[in-house]
């Protein structure tokens, strides 16, 4: 990567901007998964008076306890799962500066690996810079994007029109 200096860049040059579109990368989001429903603890087992069995029916009460709480995150991330299918109804283009690009690849592993994840969420498109020859566009085989992809497609192209437009009509940087 080239290093640049305060004032290397003249007031006309383009450098910047392409030294700028260098450090973008576009991550695919694959969404989140559908949690898992927690499992219920097992009553404990004996005779109420039985130390054993009155000492477990504690432990019970803290597993409950903990079961109520895993019910309430399972809500919530139900709710985010739903959420996000329902305006993105599958991967959407996202992009991100380099070094958070890499934390999230990064980050996305290594939920992976330690089981809080099921399946990646992030994947490197073939829209970044230097990797155009990515498979199926860097998204995972048989995966296509969803409809909230083709409105941020839109949205982008809708807003380079709008700028063209503002910039023919600028009496300073028309040309």
């Amino acid at each position: 990567m080239a290093v640049v200096k305060t004032g290397e860049f003249s007031s006309y040059s383009t450098e910047m901007i392409d030294y700028h579109r260098s450090m973008q990368v576009w991550l695919w989001d694959a969404g989140p998964t559908e949690p898992d429903l927690p499992l219920p603890p097992e009553p404990p087992d004996g005779k109420a008076g039985e130390p054993r069995y009155d000492l477990a029916v504690i432990q019970f009460g803290r597993k409950l306890a903990a079961y109520k709480e895993s019910l309430i995150r399972y809500e919530r991330d139900l709710d985010e799962f739903n959420e996000w299918t329902r305006q993105n109804g599958g991967p959407i283009e996202q992009k991100f500066w380099s070094t958070d690009a890499r934390d999230a690849l990064i980050n996305d592993r290594r939920a992976v690996e330690q089981g809080r994840q099921r399946r990646r969420r992030w994947y490197l498109s073939s829209r970044t810079r230097g990797h155009s020859d990515l498979p199926n566009g860097g998204l995972p085989a048989g995966a296509t994007p969803g409809h909230g992809h083709q409105a941020n497609l839109e949205r982008q192209i809708a807003g380079e029109k709008e700028f063209l437009a503002a910039r023919k009509s600028d009496p300073v940087f028309s040309e």
